[in-house]
């Protein structure tokens, strides 16, 4: 059993995500392949998610926006890892279990018209590649846009007769599976415990330190299945973390985890791995942060997409920026108890270069009398 203080919990979860390490060279490929998954969003108020978190760790923006792109072989395929993710090619097997599940037991989407199942078919086999726009497009706004045509491709997706290895102006391509993912993966065949087994190693790697409910969290697998086989994986060893009341794994490899640089400071995406299960984020860094988008705009208490700040190994504030046209606009912040305010000032530094700002905003920033995030 290895006792971990809690800044010892702290740089390894941080080491682990890839965030403040000494100067590497990542690229957007390596980057996704070592998170195991990048979620996806439609917000875009300073650079698209995906992209956050990339740029986070290092990746250059022209990288970080062409991930989504086309490729000569396809090194990444969209689905449901948590929620809507960027997911590397080679973990296809590894989704076998959910594929099946939705096949077998349905899903909690519309109904799906088996007409438009055969129709959007015969165009994929004509085509070869079609959008949502290419079959009809669909009605509404939002989430509320939907159509027959566009749920019958969701649901091929989600029982993989059909893949998405790109995006067109922010668009899915679909594809059959059969065209776009190689042979050697489609043939693979994987028990659903075996699949379990395999992601559940490959988020408490990219974790570092986590519970099973955080391990499960990371791929949205069956909590109670995680339990019981974490003691199975090679790399997984029982910790105690300070003032954790659960017990915790950590990946052997980064128990001799490089030293993460204390001066480096990072706004995070809301939607990074680091940070994305809220009570794991609660335990390890002491602040709990709820996404304000869909709040009424007088509820919200720092903005409509409040970005935490990781100062070294510390979540030391939340920052709301919009950038549009080249303009950035602060809409709010929240500084925690106890750290400097100024990494603010070096976080909306960091997000105007990130999004094109032409210059950077007066901002001062100061400890509110709240204090604490909320």
């Amino acid at each position: 059993m290895h006792e971990l203080s809690l800044h010892e919990a702290r740089a390894i979860a941080v080491s682990a995500q890839g965030l403040h390490l000494p100067a590497l060279e990542p690229g957007a490929l390596s980057t996704l392949r070592a998170l195991g998954c990048i979620q996806l969003d439609t917000i875009s108020v300073v650079r698209r998610s995906h992209e956050l978190v990339q740029l986070a760790r290092g990746v250059e923006p022209a990288a970080a926006a062409q991930l989504t792109g086309p490729s000569g072989t396809p090194m990444l395929f969209e689905y449901w890892g948590h929620a809507a993710s960027l997911i590397p090619i080679e973990l296809w097997p590894l989704f076998a279990f959910r594929r099946r599940g939705y096949g077998t037991h349905g899903w909690s989407g519309p109904p799906v018209d088996a007409a438009a199942c055969d129709h959007v078919r015969t165009v994929l086999a004509e085509r070869g590649a079609v959008t949502v726009s290419d079959v009809g497009g669909a009605q509404g706004s939002g989430w509320e846009r939907s159509s027959v045509n566009k749920w019958a491709l969701e649901w091929l997706l989600a029982i993989g007769d059909v893949a998405c290895v790109h995006r067109r102006g922010w668009q899915r391509v679909y594809q059959l599976a059969e065209t776009v993912i190689p042979q050697e993966l489609r043939e693979q065949t994987l028990s659903s415990a075996a699949c379990v087994r395999a992601l559940a190693a490959v988020a408490l790697r990219a974790l570092g330190v986590a519970t099973a409910a955080d391990v499960a969290d990371y791929f949205r697998l069956p909590i109670k299945q995680v339990a019981l086989i974490m003691a199975e994986l090679d790399e997984a060893e029982p910790a105690q973390v300070e003032g954790w009341p659960e017990p915790a794994w950590v990946s052997r490899p980064q128990l001799h985890t490089t030293a993460v640089i204390k001066d480096l400071t990072t706004p995070l995406s809301p939607f990074d791995s680091l940070i994305w299960h809220r009570p794991r984020m609660q335990r390890l860094f002491g602040v709990e942060y709820l996404l304000e988008a869909y709040k009424p705009v007088h509820t919200r208490q720092c903005g409509y997409f409040g970005m935490p700040v990781l100062s070294g190994t510390e979540i030391t504030g939340r920052i709301a920026v919009r950038i549009s046209k080249g303009q950035a606009q602060v809409e709010g912040y929240q500084v925690a108890d106890g750290h400097d305010p100024e990494r603010l000032q070096t976080a909306l530094q960091t997000l105007c270069a990130w999004g094109g700002a032409r210059e950077v905003p007066d901002f001062t920033p100061h400890i509110q009398p709240t204090g604490a995030l909320s």
